[in-house]
């Protein structure tokens, strides 16, 4: 009786990639045809991330948007000025120096991304509604193993992880 091979890295790796893809394209194609967070239009990654961002911490000048979200600055002011129209942020001038702009996030932008946050994890909570909690544990860390890999290994970044990633990641 002879045994199967044992499948190679790359195959594994290989098997990886194609995973992380269809990660990617299965949370598109349920943004783009499920919606989120009650019929408002969707927010996309970059959006969600600088909302999020300012939610958690304090007001942020365009500089340290920028440098968070790994943006130009002429591309963050671009992602900034519709959320600013839209009443989800404040652009204020910064008081020691006026060629500085600060964004702070609005109570409406708050609320939206606490939609959004709900609306997702509501997706979430059906999707692995079958999963027993030790199993969810388990992909939670592989997720965040495989983050700090990817994002020190692909920027060539000790300390893009640090710099990037919200704290609130990890589960203590």
């Amino acid at each position: 009786m002879s045994s199967a091979p044992e499948p190679s890295v790359d195959a594994d790796l290989l098997r990886i990639q194609e995973s992380i893809a269809w990660l990617i394209r299965l949370g598109e194609f349920h943004r783009f045809h499920r919606g989120e967070a009650g019929g408002e239009p969707v927010l996309d990654r970059t959006t969600f991330l600088l909302l999020s961002r300012l939610a958690h911490g304090e007001a942020m000048t365009m500089g340290e948007i920028a440098e968070q979200l790994d943006l130009t600055p002429s591309t963050a002011t671009r992602r900034v000025a519709p959320l600013a129209d839209a009443g989800l942020v404040l652009r204020d001038r910064h008081p020691d120096s006026h060629r500085t702009v600060v964004v702070s996030i609005t109570d409406a932008g708050r609320r939206r991304v606490d939609a959004v946050r709900r609306a997702r994890v509501e997706t979430l909570r059906e999707t692995f509604r079958d999963w027993p909690p030790e199993e969810l544990l388990t992909l939670a860390a592989a997720m965040d193993r495989l983050i700090d890999t990817l994002s020190t290994e692909l920027t060539h970044d000790d300390g893009f992880a640090d710099r990037h990633l919200p704290r609130t990641r990890r589960r203590t």
